[in-house]
């Protein structure tokens, strides 16, 4: 076991419970926390401070971690060890902002390809490389719909590539919570210019046969990721 510095990038609703996701800061490769509750996530205790506060996005923590766990579909699956989650600082530093720069997909496909979902057969067969990526959207939509369920998704272009994903990040679900159904642009959430801001995106679990990509973290930085930095 090793206590660790995550610096945290999606806190997302997984069923009843969360899927913690971030930076490990040692070693700048993403994890994936997994509890020793419930299989395949983190209870919303497990995922709180000793005070009781819940961890939220962009903050660095320290954890110990146990073995890793990853999985056919999640490889950055690690499991922490009893005990409470220590806050250390808010990941809001121009250096932060220069790291989340360096992980940012690159030119390609999200996580397998371009669409919402995977099919699971042939991750089964071949495992994935990876779960969790980090997106910098070139537009950014919030599109509210209620067709006898309300349901929130994230419309945006990434490499001139257009993605409707499902949206599972607590902390952004509320701010959408009182709005009609409609479509609704980033840049109405903020006063004066909209924070740069970077998707974390997750591949679920298998679900009817696929795999969803879910945006599991809206991460609007304090400071702009600009070559100045």
């Amino acid at each position: 076991m090793s206590v660790r510095r995550i610096a945290c990038l999606a806190n997302s609703y997984k069923h009843d419970h969360r899927c913690v996701a971030g930076i490990d800061l040692s070693t700048k490769r993403w994890v994936r926390l997994i509890g020793n509750e419930i299989a395949g996530c983190m209870t919303l205790a497990e995922a709180s401070y000793a005070d009781g506060n819940p961890i939220e996005l962009l903050d660095v923590f320290e954890v110990e971690l146990c073995e890793p766990c990853g999985t056919e579909c999640q490889p950055e699956n690690v499991r922490i060890a009893e005990g409470h989650l220590t806050f250390l600082r808010k990941f809001d530093l121009p250096s932060d902002a220069r790291l989340v720069k360096a992980l940012k997909a690159k030119a390609g496909q999200v996580l397998q390809g371009f669409h919402d979902r995977v099919y699971a057969g042939p991750i089964d067969r071949n495992p994935v490389g990876k779960s969790l990526d980090l997106v910098h959207p070139e537009d950014l939509w919030w599109w509210i719909r209620n067709d006898g369920k309300r349901k929130n998704r994230a419309l945006f272009r990434s490499n001139r590539t257009r993605y409707d994903l499902a949206v599972t990040d607590p902390a952004w679900l509320e701010r959408l919570s009182d709005l009609e159904p409609g479509i609704y642009p980033h840049s109405s959430f903020f006063v004066g210019r909209a924070p740069e801001t970077f998707l974390t995106i997750s591949m679920s679990e298998p679900f009817e046969r696929f795999r969803y990509k879910l945006v599991a973290g809206v991460v609007p930085l304090r400071y702009p990721c600009s070559s100045q930095f």
